[in-house]
């Protein structure tokens, strides 16, 4: 029976920042997999963890060897390896002397069309421990994060300076050097409740180390002990399992705020504040803040850090009280001679410069959408005051709040709730998964403003280079598509592309065409996120209908599933092909004409083509794509029958043109919805190239 041992490795940091932590979690196992499975490393399971200062590899069940390797290496043509008797010739008796086999073990092997001898070695695997030390150094330089660092003079990065590595297989070290640092056997525990350095006999004993002396590796632990030092409050998930990963030993603290701030500030200013101080707020069972909150401390408890946290957090809304009063002694109208002076982007102008042009985008939207004509004023009117609250005290305080701060600021200065809601509408969504606006008149403030933020960008030639999004450009097209596909809001998006860029001074030729074809690449991006294939992606990204191209994918999708789809593929992909076949052959089609039929097959198809045509007339209309699928299949009996009797490619050119031109009327319904030459079945996964038949 194979001895099987397991294997720890930890990374010894300085304090790893949040966003790494959870990029960690999921890169580690798969980075670990791909090197194992590289190496011919089995293994049974692999974990990792990590806290603010450590990260660990966990790997279970790892055998003394590694597995042993066939290998297959090719000689010289069977020919020239062997006389015309069999005997083997002095190029085979070469050939295998070389690879160090008998000549019973070569083989004859096809290549092709051609026979070649070929020896097939077994290959010893080599210990785990000695394929490990080979293995860990690269698999450390793999490690990658958005953002890394050097603290040496070497190339390599990091998220933050390397202090010490452990690593044993079963209760022997594996050595290696990294850099400037050697493998161990000693791990630390918490930086002041138990700091170490502590011995380490082997795997099980590590964690067991780590847990005596305060440092709880699995984040879900830290959750869970948090949660129930909470003793049940009502609070944000979101934020405990924050706390959970910026400590080794988390020791909850409950901390107390002065009920006087209730009177003036709202709770969403409140949490904010708290937030700030890493705390964590609570609320009753209505949703009310409650005049208390907790903090998540590193292993201590004491009074002085809980009236430390106390004054900190009475410090941050003493200063926000008199934010509030000193910015609403200004009505909120006049801030916006002050966006005069925000700076949008150096070569762009200013934030009061950009209002301008949303102002005059959201009112061409406003029109696109139907909307009345007091809507429409309500559109303008949050336009010019959209941004207003950057330039208030309170809002370069709490970034966060821009909009949110906003509306309250509108309605104390007695604006209407309309205006006052597209302040704050108009910044949704923030983020994927987060709430829409309501309201159309929000949404056209909200599309313009990401409209006119791209195009500027594009313009002074910001947009995106790889996968470098400084200004966030990916995200605020996210948005605007989301906006458009949620709401499902009839904006072809060349008119609207047209539009902003006709707001700019000077723009290059292309960039209509440039605009267009990222905002095809996020449609294409946001379509595999949400599991859409990439044939359904290449057949439906075709026009600029943002609204129309999802619903088409989800009825293609679904469509897919069904037992006539093969079948259909291929009847529809016959006409791509041969009008291909023409376009190819550079053949110009001229307007088809009834009277040129001649054939019962091709007067049968312009017949059931003119029927289904008047039928999806209104499925148009209404965007009705699972029915339209439904129509185009009945084309399907005439399609064949046509291609099973009708020669398209007639020597008579006034025929075959008619023939071309008549398919080229059906493949315009069809691409109205899909270009199902780019489809794949379910089968094969692949292309479908389509051969044409001996009438074809």
């Amino acid at each position: 029976m194979i001895m099987k041992k397991d294997f720890i490795l930890e990374i010894g940091t300085e304090e790893l920042p949040l966003a790494d932590l959870r990029h960690l979690s999921k890169e580690l196992p798969s980075l670990a997999e791909k090197l194992f499975t590289e190496k011919n490393l089995s293994f049974q399971k692999i974990l990792s963890f990590a806290t603010s200062r450590r990260i660990v590899l966990s790997v279970k069940g790892i055998p003394g060897y590694q597995s042993n390797e066939l290998i297959e290496v090719s000689g010289p043509p069977k020919g020239i390896a062997f006389d015309k008797e069999g005997n083997p010739t002095a190029a085979a008796k070469g050939f295998a002397r070389a690879q160090k086999v008998k000549l019973s073990q070569l083989r004859i092997k096809h290549i092709g069309k051609k026979e070649v001898i070929c020896a097939v070695k077994k290959k010893q695997g080599k210990p785990a421990s000695f394929i490990l030390k080979t293995l860990l150094p690269e698999f450390l330089r793999s490690i990658s994060f958005p953002q890394s660092m050097r603290w040496s003079d070497t190339k390599f990065s990091f998220s933050r300076p390397i202090r010490w590595l452990l690593a044993l297989l079963g209760e022997k070290t594996v050595k290696f050097k990294f850099e400037d640092l050697s493998s161990s056997n000693f791990t630390y525990g918490h930086r002041f409740l138990s700091p170490g350095p502590f011995r380490v006999k082997n795997p099980l004993f590590y964690f067991a180390t780590l847990q005596k002396n305060f440092v709880i590796l699995d984040s879900e632990i830290r959750t869970i002990l948090i949660k129930k030092g909470l003793k049940g409050k009502k609070t944000d998930e979101n934020l405990v399992r924050e706390a959970s990963d910026l400590v080794e030993y988390p020791t909850p603290l409950f901390c107390s705020i002065e009920k006087e701030y209730f009177k003036t500030l709202s709770k969403k200013i409140i949490e904010s504040a708290i937030k700030r101080e890493k705390g964590i707020p609570f609320e009753d069972e209505k949703g009310n803040l409650l005049p208390l909150f907790a903090v998540i401390t590193n292993g201590v408890k004491n009074e002085k850090i809980k009236n430390s946290y106390e004054k900190v957090l009475e410090a941050k809304l003493a200063d926000s009280k008199f934010f509030w009063e000193e910015d609403l002694k200004k009505p909120f109208e006049k801030y916006g001679e002050d966006l005069k002076k925000i700076i949008f982007h150096h070569r762009l102008g200013t934030t009061y410069d950009k209002i301008e042009k949303i102002e005059k985008l959201a009112t061409y939207l406003g029109q696109e959408l139907k909307l009345k004509e007091d809507e429409i004023r309500s559109v303008k009117r949050g336009s010019l005051l959209c941004k207003n609250d950057l330039a208030t005290q309170m809002v370069r305080e709490f970034p966060e709040l821009q909009g949110f701060i906003g509306r309250l600021y509108a309605e104390a200065s007695g604006e209407n709730k309309l205006t006052s809601q597209i302040i704050e509408e108009h910044y949704l969504p923030r983020f994927p998964g987060d709430a829409l606006p309501v309201k159309k008149e929000s949404m056209a403030v909200g599309i313009a403003d990401r409209l006119i933020a791209i195009c500027g960008y594009f313009i002074i030639g910001e947009s995106l280079s790889g996968s470098s999004d400084p200004y966030g450009i990916k995200r605020l097209a996210n948005g605007l598509v989301e906006i458009i596909w949620e709401k499902q809001l009839k904006l072809p998006l060349l008119p609207l592309l047209k539009e902003a860029v006709s707001l700019f001074p000077s723009t290059n030729e292309n960039l209509k065409e440039q605009l267009l074809d990222f905002f095809k690449q996020r449609v294409n991006a946001l379509l595999s996120q949400n599991d859409f294939s990439p044939d359904i992606r290449k057949a439906v990204i075709l026009g600029d209908n943002l609204d129309a191209i999802r619903k088409k994918s989800i009825a293609i999708k679904k469509w897919k599933g069904t037992s006539s789809f093969s079948n259909s593929l291929i009847t529809f992909s016959r006409v791509a092909n041969i009008l291909q076949q023409a376009k190819n052959r550079k053949l110009k089609l001229p307007a088809f004409r009834k009277e040129s039929l001649k054939e019962e097959g091709e007067k049968k198809l312009f017949l059931t083509y003119q029927n289904i045509r008047r039928q999806l007339n209104e499925l148009w209309r209404k965007e009705d794509y699972p029915v339209i699928l439904e129509k185009l299949e009945e084309l399907k009996p005439s399609i064949n029958f046509f291609f099973d009797h009708i020669l398209v490619m007639e020597k008579d050119e006034v025929l075959r043109d008619n023939r071309l031109a008549l398919l080229s009327l059906i493949n315009e319904e069809l691409l109205k919805v899909a270009d199902f030459s780019s489809l794949t079945t379910e089968s094969t996964e692949r292309k479908t190239k389509l051969a044409t038949n001996e009438h074809e």
